[in-house]
């Protein structure tokens, strides 16, 4: 949230309180599990507010994405079957949303492979994510380890134990998510 508070703060005082409670309310949400209200709240910072962080795009996109594969049942009570077909339509166009803002963001570009690859509708290799992270690098997020760490457990064990404590500190859907596969 750093980078994000930070370049509110070149915008006018007012939209920038509000934007910053906002995205706050919108990851307490998310950390809650209450999606509804989490993707509601990420939609207005993502359409009210001319610089929204990268982790807007990415948290929203993630949230639809799971939408988008996983069962109702496994989400608030506000998320029913029709969620699955918004997340499959939104999920996509968030990230790339995201990537038109952001095109260097390694994460952006992994989201937006992986996704289609957990609805089997394209292929997405070890050397596919090993590219990703080769053209985009890793600075800015670690985030694609997770998926390298299924091929070698011991080559990416230090990156593991990086992203496992970036999960416990922010329990997002996405960091969830990622730290049930590697936890």
């Amino acid at each position: 949230m750093g980078a994000y508070l930070t370049q509110a703060l070149i915008e006018s005082p007012d939209k920038t309180e509000e934007m910053s409670k906002t995205f706050k309310e919108a990851v307490r949400r998310d950390i809650l599990g209450q999606y509804s209200e989490s993707i509601r709240h990420y939609e207005f910072v993502l359409s009210k507010n001319n610089n929204p962080t990268v982790d807007a795009y990415l948290n929203l996109g993630f949230i639809y994405g799971e939408v988008a594969i996983e069962p109702p049942f496994s989400f608030d009570e506000g998320i029913s079957d029709k969620w699955s077909l918004i997340g499959q339509e939104r999920s996509p166009v968030i990230l790339q949303q995201g990537l038109s803002k952001y095109p260097q963001n390694g994460e952006l570009h992994f989201w937006m492979r992986y996704f289609p690859y957990r609805l089997q509708t394209q292929d997405f290799t070890k050397e596919d994510c090993e590219k990703i992270i080769e053209n985009y690098g890793d600075t800015e997020s670690i985030v694609p380890y997770f998926f390298l760490y299924l091929f070698d457990k011991e080559k990416y064990r230090e990156k593991r134990e990086k992203l496992l404590k970036q999960c416990e500190v922010l329990p997002t859907a996405k960091n969830r998510y990622i730290k049930s596969i590697i936890g």
